[in-house]
């Protein structure tokens, strides 16, 4: 079981997310961040060393299971990475 990172827009700059594991409520939540990148990299340094994948979803839509090292070292990357993901669903 991973745990479950949600990344949600709620305006040019300013990005929340929450992590939750299984079906449980949210546990750790943190808002007013600026980018998608800055959301997986909050995420990955409070997952590390608990946990090694977690499961991605932007405002609700499944990403994937990614490493959570990945979200931490690669941030930029990973980010383009479902930047594109996510443009390739919206069309």
């Amino acid at each position: 079981m991973y745990p479950q990172v949600d990344i949600v827009k709620i305006a040019e700059g300013d990005y929340n997310y929450s992590v939750s594991i299984a079906d449980a409520d949210k546990r750790h939540v943190r808002e007013g961040l600026v980018s998608l990148a800055e959301c997986l990299h909050d995420a990955a340094t409070a997952l590390a060393g608990h946990f090694d994948v977690a499961t991605l979803s932007y405002a609700g839509q499944p990403l994937g299971a990614y490493h959570v090292a990945a979200m931490e070292h690669q941030t930029l990357a990973l980010a383009e990475t479902l930047r594109v993901r996510l443009a390739a669903r919206t069309g």
